[in-house]
């Protein structure tokens, strides 16, 4: 390959990579939480939204759960627009060790409890297609 030829290709993988880097940039950056709700879902059930975009002072509240043969509680701490357990007591407490999040991209989950927090973007409109399949 002459030097013409590789020059121009290292260019255009240049160009590629600087491309895929700004993109993914954008996807992480946009916006600003706005319109953010986590869905606290137990047993599959929703029970719960939280508003993440309300700037209010950090709160925490309580959800129990309760079987024939379990019982139990995770604490819900929610601030500075992300939501994450502070508190449980099942075993292993990975729930806790999720961390506070805000992206849509990871649930918090405690499967003692059979707990899930979900954060879902506002959809200013409801009745817009979701998906398109052929």
């Amino acid at each position: 390959m002459d030097k013409k030829k590789l020059s121009y290709a290292i260019g255009v993988f240049i160009g590629m990579l600087a491309f895929i880097c700004a993109v993914i940039s954008c996807l992480q950056f946009t916006g600003n939480d706005s319109g953010k709700y986590a869905h606290i879902y137990q047993d599959g059930v929703l029970i719960q939204k939280v508003n993440l975009s309300e700037n209010k002072e950090a709160y925490k509240f309580t959800i129990e759960y309760s079987s024939d043969t379990k019982h139990g509680f995770n604490t819900i701490l929610v601030e500075d627009g992300k939501i994450g357990i502070s508190d449980a007591d099942c075993p292993d407490k990975t729930c806790q060790h999720m961390g506070m999040v805000n992206s849509t991209h990871f649930p918090i989950t405690c499967l003692p409890h059979k707990l899930v927090i979900q954060i879902i973007d506002d959809v200013p409109d409801k009745d817009a297609l979701d998906v398109i399949t052929h």
